[in-house]
């Protein structure tokens, strides 16, 4: 009975040696971690009625070990990526391009007011008087603010301021302006207009400021009268034509048949018509040859047409 027992203990060991290396063997062929996963599961159900918890340590085979050892690592959780610029794309906004700066165009050169179609000229008598074609007729025009030396009475400047007429008109076409202030026609049945040449410019104002004539107003003062004294003003202060020295030297007149005795220098006859009114008559005027000076009726000779308007006359219109 002694031996069977002993035969049965030794028996016992040897069972346990190999199931010990039928073990290891297992180990090395599943690998820790299958066994200790077993392992974590049975411990988590160990406790009756409590829920199971989760595993806080895994059990990952090292590739640097020999087979059958293990490494616990510590639990990781992944984190999250923080954004980068390049992930947020905006939306494209839509903007509009900008307005283009529209091009200002100079503002144009200011014109004078001008009324009526353009007339052709046909003819300059002097530097105050032209013809121009209206229709089928030809009228005369007397050139409102200016007077300018006569070409009868061969006065200073008066070829001259002709001929300027001539250059600033003549074969061209201008317009005809009326004056409210003034009346339409003169006593010799001129028209009174004010002459603007086709670019613009007012024939009267050009020739007294070239000297070529003087301001002129007759009883009402006119539209533009104060620009062509400003420039009469310019050209006395240049002394150039009119009030040049070549004109200011007195002009002996012959005698006219018929007058009173007068001074030699003063030729400008101071006449008192029939209805009292006193009119002055300069030399190449066309009534001046016809003038007579009487001085029991207080007719006068002058020698300047400013001395004659200050003593109350006015200038002859013809």
């Amino acid at each position: 009975m002694r031996a069977t027992g002993s035969t049965r203990s030794a028996a016992g060991r040897t069972l346990v040696v190999v199931v010990a290396c039928v073990a290891g063997v297992v180990l090395s062929l599943l690998g820790a971690t299958a066994v200790l996963a077993v392992t974590g599961v049975a411990l988590g159900s160990g406790s009756s009625g409590s829920a199971p918890r989760e595993a806080r340590a895994v059990v990952t085979p090292s590739p640097t070990r020999a087979a059958g050892t293990s490494v616990v690592a510590a639990p990781t959780s992944a984190p999250t990526p923080a954004p980068t610029a390049s992930a947020v794309v905006p939306a494209p906004v839509a903007t509009r391009a900008p307005a283009a700066t529209p091009k200002v165009a100079p503002a144009p050169a200011p014109t004078r007011r001008v009324a009526g179609a353009l007339v052709p000229v046909v003819g300059v008598t002097d530097g105050d008087t032209i013809k121009v074609r209206v229709g089928a007729s030809t009228e005369r025009v007397r050139v409102i603010g200016l007077d300018a030396p006569e070409l009868k009475g061969d006065e200073c400047w008066a070829q001259k301021a002709s001929s300027k007429m001539q250059s600033l008109v003549q074969s061209r076409s201008v317009r005809l302006v009326a004056d409210p202030t003034q009346d339409d026609r003169d006593r010799y049945g001129r028209l009174l207009r004010h002459v603007v040449t086709e670019d613009g410019r007012l024939a009267a104002q050009v020739l007294i400021e070239g000297g070529f004539a003087k301001e002129y107003t007759y009883r009402n003062a006119y539209e533009h009268r104060g620009d062509y004294l400003a420039a009469q003003k310019r050209a006395q202060a240049r002394k150039v034509g009119v009030w040049s020295a070549a004109c200011s030297a007195p002009v002996v007149a012959p005698a006219v048949p018929g007058t009173t005795t007068k001074p030699s220098s003063c030729v400008i006859k101071g006449n008192i018509s029939s209805s009292g009114e006193k009119i002055f008559h300069v030399p190449g005027g066309g009534s001046y040859d016809d003038t007579v000076i009487t001085a029991s009726k207080g007719e006068r000779w002058f020698c300047t047409e400013d001395e004659a308007r200050a003593a109350g006359w006015r200038k002859a219109r013809n």
